[in-house]
């Protein structure tokens, strides 16, 4: 079995893709379901700069991030990959969340993976310095920008990336898939 190494978003991907649509709809008074979030882009969904929707939403929503529940399967997976393979997360969350991010990771037993907190959505230039066979990600167009890369990604099915399609790129709809892929990928 070759050793890969495997990068893994967290928003989204190890948690609810939609974890984040109460608390910004009672941030603004929305009732955004998650069949109706069919873009990633808060700010066209909400209306509101993002800027300044990041701002009002870690003023005052900053514990969503540590009330982040850890999707079915997900952790027992990683567990098991992590025997054999090199694993990592990277994420496009700010370095400002980092102590929220490692606490979370620790309370969800999942703290013996490094961490990197870009600030950023580009996550190339990280995935080619960690050497990444396989990225898991949900944000359609960092799997675009991986895929064109070269690197194969396994793009969490959801609302917001429906039309995403690359030679490089294979949906999958739970940690299940992510695993038989893994395998046989190995």
């Amino acid at each position: 079995m070759k050793k890969l190494n495997i990068c893994i978003d967290i928003d989204g991907t190890i948690t609810d893709p939609y974890h984040f649509l109460p608390y910004l709809n009672e941030l603004y008074n929305k009732k955004i379901t998650n069949e109706e979030c069919n873009t990633i882009n808060w700010e066209t969904l909400y209306g509101i700069d993002m800027d300044i929707m990041l701002k009002e939403f870690h003023e005052k929503y900053m514990h969503s991030y540590d009330e982040a529940v850890v999707i079915d399967e997900a952790r027992e997976i990683i567990n098991l990959l992590k025997e054999s393979h090199n694993l990592c997360f990277v994420t496009a969350r700010s370095s400002h969340l980092e102590d929220i991010t490692k606490n979370w990771l620790v309370k969800n037993n999942l703290s013996e993976i490094d961490v990197y907190l870009l600030g950023s959505d580009y996550k190339i230039t990280k995935a080619k310095e960690l050497e990444c066979h396989i990225f898991i990600e949900d944000n359609p167009s960092n799997a675009m920008q991986l895929a064109d890369e070269g690197m194969h990604v396994l793009l969490i099915d959801t609302n917001y990336n429906k039309d995403i399609t690359h030679e490089r790129i294979k949906r999958v709809t739970n940690w299940k898939e992510i695993s038989d892929f893994i395998l046989q990928y190995a």
